[in-house]
C-alpha cells in the first residue's frame, strides 16, 4: 500500500512541476495600434497592434488575458483595454514569426464624443497578465508611445514626373536628427495658409533622409505660383498608428512652378489608349 502511495505522490510532484514550467515568449511590437474599429452600440473599439513573437503561440497562450491602458494623448484620457496574441506557429528555420495583439478597449464609463476610432492612441503604463502557462516579455511598446520627432525638413521638386496619377508629388529631406518609426509609414501633414489643399500625405522612412509626399489633385488643382509651407505641428497622425511631432518650420517653402489638374491625366491616359488601339488594330 506504502509503495502505491509513493507512486502517487512521485506523480503529483511531477505533475506540479511540468506546471510550474511557463513557456517565456518575447513579444515585440513592430507598428502602433491599427485597425481601429468603433462599436457604438457596445461601447467598444476593436484594435490591432502588430508584433513579432519568437515562441509557437498555441491556443493555451491564445486565450491568455493581456491588459492595458490605453491613452489619447491629445487630452490624455485614459481607457482600459483587454488584448490576446492571435495562434501563429513558428516557421522551423525562423526565430520569430509575426502576429498581433488582437484587442478591446472599453470606453463603457465615456460617452460616444469621448472616443473616435480616428485617434492615434498610445499605451500607457505597464502590460499585466496572470497564467501558469506563459510569461511574456514585451518590447518597443514604449516607442508606441513616443513621438517620430522631426526636427527639420528641406523641401524639394522633383526633376520629373512630379504630376501624375492625379497627384502632385515633391520630396523633402531631414536637415536634423529624428526617431524613426517602427515600419515605414504614411503620415498626414499639414500644409499652412492653403485653403484648397490642407494636407500632404508623406511617407516617413525607417533608414532614409529622403520623404517622399503627395497632394491630391483629382478634385482641386494646384495653380502655378501656389505655396507649400510646412510650419511646426504636433499630433502628426501616421498609418502604422504612430504619432509624428515636427519640432520646426520646414526650412523653406515650395512654389508650384507649372499647374497641376487631374484633366491633364485624362488627356494623357485617352491619348495612350487611342495610340494603343492604332497599334494593335
Amino acid at each position: 500500500m506504502d509503495y502505491f502511495k509513493k507512486i502517487f505522490l512521485f506523480l503529483i510532484l511531477i505533475s506540479i512541476s511540468i506546471s510550474d514550467d511557463k513557456i517565456t515568449v518575447t513579444v515585440q511590437a513592430t507598428s502602433g495600434i491599427i485597425n481601429k474599429v468603433k462599436k457604438s452600440k457596445e461601447k467598444i473599439i476593436d484594435f490591432n497592434i502588430a508584433v513579432q513573437v519568437d515562441q509557437n503561440i498555441t491556443n493555451k497562450i491564445a486565450t491568455i488575458d493581456i491588459r492595458v491602458n490605453i491613452k489619447n494623448p491629445e487630452d490624455n484620457k485614459i481607457f482600459p483595454a483587454k488584448c490576446n496574441l492571435a495562434s501563429v506557429r513558428l516557421e522551423e528555420d525562423s526565430d520569430y514569426e509575426d502576429t498581433q495583439l488582437t484587442c478591446k478597449l472599453n470606453y463603457s464609463e465615456y460617452t460616444n464624443d469621448d472616443v473616435d476610432d480616428d485617434m492615434n492612441f498610445v499605451i500607457d503604463g505597464e502590460f499585466s497578465y496572470s497564467s501558469t502557462v506563459a510569461e511574456f516579455v514585451f518590447k518597443n511598446f514604449d516607442k508606441i508611445g513616443a513621438y517620430i520627432e522631426i526636427g527639420g525638413l528641406y523641401i524639394y521638386n522633383l526633376e520629373k514626373d512630379s504630376c501624375a496619377d492625379s497627384t502632385f508629388k515633391f520630396e523633402m529631406n531631414f536637415t536634423d536628427d529624428y526617431s524613426p518609426p517602427l515600419e515605414s509609414t504614411v503620415c498626414e501633414i499639414k500644409l499652412n495658409d492653403n485653403e484648397v489643399h490642407s494636407s500632404t500625405n508623406c511617407a516617413i522612412p525607417v533608414s532614409s533622409n529622403m520623404i517622399l509626399c503627395y497632394i491630391d489633385v483629382s478634385e482641386n488643382k494646384l495653380e502655378k505660383g501656389e505655396k507649400i509651407e510646412i510650419k511646426a505641428q504636433t499630433f502628426v497622425k501616421c498609418k502604422n498608428g504612430q504619432i509624428v511631432t515636427i519640432t520646426n518650420d520646414a526650412d523653406n517653402i515650395l512654389e508650384i512652378e507649372e499647374d497641376c489638374e487631374k484633366s491633364n491625366f485624362l488627356l494623357y491616359n485617352i491619348i495612350n489608349i487611342l495610340l494603343l488601339f492604332l497599334i494593335l488594330f
